[in-house]
């Protein structure tokens, strides 16, 4: 089931708010899909990540800025199936990355914000906002919570 959103349910922010990796699948030059792991947070009503600049996705996203992020969950449902999220949405380069972001992020996956590979180092790192249009997936947001 997809909801077409006009907020993201309070379960799919908690969701998106914990360790849970997103999958971003974007689409190459070629129409080809290229999948990318990245730590995500939610601000308002966009998925945010931080990423380097000259990365496949980032390159995908210029040409083409529709992306599909599913992001599984640890809970089932009663029927035993797994929870997962699935965001389809519009993809856009901020510029350069947002460092409290980084180190947002960097807190709840790695457990502290000095992270080794912390992007907020590095000078071509950038942050993306994936402008969510609807969501859909197995679990309470699937049914507009």
């Amino acid at each position: 089931m997809t909801t077409v959103l006009r907020q993201i349910p309070a379960s799919a922010q908690t969701l998106l708010g914990s360790d849970a990796l997103a999958h971003v699948v974007t689409l190459d030059r070629n129409g080809l899909p290229q999948v990318s792991v990245v730590w995500c947070g939610v601000r308002d009503n966009d998925v945010l990540f931080c990423t380097e600049g000259g990365s496949a996705k980032v390159r995908n996203i210029k040409q083409n800025p529709r992306v599909v992020l599913s992001i599984e969950d640890e809970m089932r449902n009663a029927a035993g199936t797994q929870h997962h999220l699935v965001i389809h949405g519009v993809a856009e380069v901020l510029g350069p990355v947002d460092p409290e972001l980084c180190d947002q992020l960097c807190a709840v996956y790695a457990g502290h914000r000095d992270h080794p590979i912390n992007l907020r180092k590095s000078p071509t790192a950038v942050t993306v906002a994936v402008h969510v249009e609807r969501i859909g997936g197995n679990g309470p947001w699937a049914h507009g919570d």
